[in-house]
């Protein structure tokens, strides 16, 4: 491992990602068959945002070592920025298939499937992150253990509220259920989700469509104004993860 990796993998640990790009640049430069070196300079410049020359990077991390499960949910996320949802799809495909165990990639994945029209095939992969989420430690055992700190896009939304984790992919399970016109299972699923995190469930759009839902039909139900009033405005679009996950710097 060379003097330049090294400092790049300390930028990424300490979110320095202009710096660890620099660094992680010079070493591909310098040797442009170091995968390692190709995977944390296409993760370094997807926090940046930088989302078109991560994609080039990571493709070529994985063009090198296939079997590189992180990488490949990491281009995932760079597909995903430039809406290039079924790419995206394919690479955390392929990603889960290294790591069946990854919440956060089987989420990703629901969340690319759905936006790529797939709504069957997301409500499969929201599915599958819930029932890892029941068991957090045991969905972690699988991985590599890594010295960096890790979070997901689950929590990124409702910080370390207990539940939030399951709560968001049963709230994304609710939305592919409508899409598919499944309005009984979607109102479950939300409920679920509000038991888990009132707080979260409360601000997302389910409430108002699905208070909407359980109503239609019932001839005897009378609107009260009172309560519409009170509902909370929806928002312009459904609650999507988009934070990048935390740095993971391979090390060796």
């Amino acid at each position: 491992m060379s003097q330049q990796f090294r400092v790049g993998v300390q930028h990424l640990r300490n979110r320095e990602f202009d710096r660890a790009a620099s660094a992680f640049g010079q070493v591909v430069r310098e040797d442009p068959r170091d995968a390692r070196a190709w995977s944390n300079y296409g993760l370094a410049l997807t926090h940046l945002g930088r989302a078109s020359e991560a994609e080039l990077a990571l493709s070529k991390a994985v063009e090198l070592a296939p079997s590189n499960g992180e990488a490949w949910f990491h281009l995932g996320v760079a597909r995903a920025l430039r809406d290039e949802w079924p790419d995206a799809a394919s690479a955390y495909r392929r990603a889960v298939a290294l790591e069946p165990l990854d919440i956060v990639a089987w989420h990703r994945l629901g969340v690319a499937l759905a936006e790529a029209g797939d709504e069957a095939g997301a409500s499969v992969a929201f599915e599958r992150a819930l029932v890892l989420s029941r068991d957090v430690p045991s969905a972690g055992a699988g991985r590599k253990s890594s010295e960096f700190p890790r979070a997901d896009d689950h929590a990124s939304e409702g910080g370390e509220r207990e539940g939030a984790r399951e709560a968001k992919s049963w709230l994304d399970l609710a939305l592919s259920l409508l899409a598919l016109g499944d309005e009984d299972e979607a109102v479950a699923a939300y409920e679920r989700a509000f038991t888990l995190d009132p707080e979260r469930a409360t601000r997302s759009l389910f409430r108002p469509m699905l208070r909407l839902l359980t109503t239609v039909g019932d001839e005897d139900s009378a609107a009260d104004p009172a309560e519409a009033d009170s509902a909370p405005a929806r928002p312009t679009g459904p609650p999507r993860p988009e934070a990048v996950r935390p740095p993971r710097p391979e090390v060796g």
